[in-house]
């Protein structure tokens, strides 16, 4: 059986992706929080993502 795909407009689709990017957004941030305290001794402080559109 095949799964069924939702609509493009599908706005069950359009929260999927906000998550995505949401996530993606935070693992940016801490990737160059990472890069910008290497070698230091001291672990990152990772923030939290906040919605700058709200």
């Amino acid at each position: 059986m095949t799964e069924k795909k939702p609509h493009p407009d599908d706005p069950r689709k359009k929260d999927a992706d906000m998550e995505e990017k949401k996530r993606k957004e935070q693992d940016d941030y801490l990737e160059e929080a990472l890069e910008e305290t290497f070698p230091a001794s001291d672990p990152i402080a990772p923030g939290h993502v906040t919605d700058s559109k709200k």
